[in-house]
């Protein structure tokens, strides 16, 4: 009898090994994570042909929730949004190709880079020079009226360049002016119109709308590179820097990059 209790309790034990082995490196899930984006940002999110919310920056959600035990709610909000519904609980993300700012950074914490942009301009085929590399003065030559997504750090670069040049005394004013929309995709439908004649948003978002209509094109603005950060709660401490130590795990091993380059290849 001893010997069967025995065999027992070993059978137990190396069950047990299994199962803890399978889980190693995940933890078990305690905490729903309220992961606040705005799905019309591809590659960065997008809706999917089944309706369904994807994109790198979901992918890269997904894999935190599962490296530190969270149960991952994807929210679909407005862009302006994010930031206040981060503020207002200890467990919640912005994770929208978020721009690190300083303004920013004083109401919701920032994870570490993980990922760059620079400012791109979609405009009808033929409004700059094929891979011309344009100046924010090309671009209000171009157009008078300027798409942008509301709350977006594009919105305030060219705000901002606008009121510079009207403050400028040599410089003669300009009587530009911004269109805000929902998101770029909205925005560039409008292109061409009077209504709207170009659009400002990043580089991939820019490349993956103009590439998916034939009458428009993207060029690069001679503007300072930009760095995608999440935004946490400011109390989410501890949260962050699990995260971060996830995220920098992600980019070392290039996981990020396929990220990237699986949600480039058409969505």
């Amino acid at each position: 009898m001893k010997k069967i209790i025995g065999l027992i309790l070993a059978i137990i034990t190396i069950v047990g090994c299994v199962f803890a082995f399978a889980a190693c490196g995940e933890k078990e899930t305690t905490e729903t994570l309220q992961v606040y984006t705005n799905a019309g940002f591809a590659p960065f999110e997008y809706v999917n042909d089944n309706g369904k919310v994807v994109g790198v920056d979901i992918d890269v959600m997904n894999y935190i929730g599962k490296k530190l035990g969270y149960k991952v709610i994807i929210n679909d909000i407005q862009f302006e949004n994010i930031l206040p519904q981060v503020q207002s609980n200890k467990f919640a993300v912005g994770a929208a190709g978020m721009s690190k700012t300083d303004e920013r950074d004083k109401v919701a914490l920032a994870s570490v880079v993980y990922a760059t942009s620079v400012q791109y301009v979609i405009a009808p085929n033929g409004t700059f020079a094929e891979n011309a590399v344009v100046t924010l003065d090309q671009v209000l030559a171009a157009a008078n009226k300027i798409g942008v997504q509301s709350g977006t750090t594009g919105q305030y670069m060219i705000e901002d360049y606008i009121d510079e040049v009207n403050e400028d005394e040599e410089t003669p004013d300009v009587t530009n002016k911004t269109v805000e929309y929902s998101n770029a995709i909205v925005a560039s439908q409008d292109i061409g119109t009077a209504t709207c004649q170009a659009v400002i948003i990043d580089e991939l978002p820019a490349k993956s709308i103009s590439a998916a209509n034939d009458k428009l094109s993207c060029w690069k603005i001679d503007v300072d590179p930009e760095s995608y950060v999440l935004y946490f709660n400011k109390e989410a401490t501890e949260l962050v820097e699990e995260v971060n130590k996830v995220l920098e795990k992600m980019i070392k091993d290039g996981t990020i990059n396929q990220y990237i380059m699986n949600h480039s290849n058409g969505n």
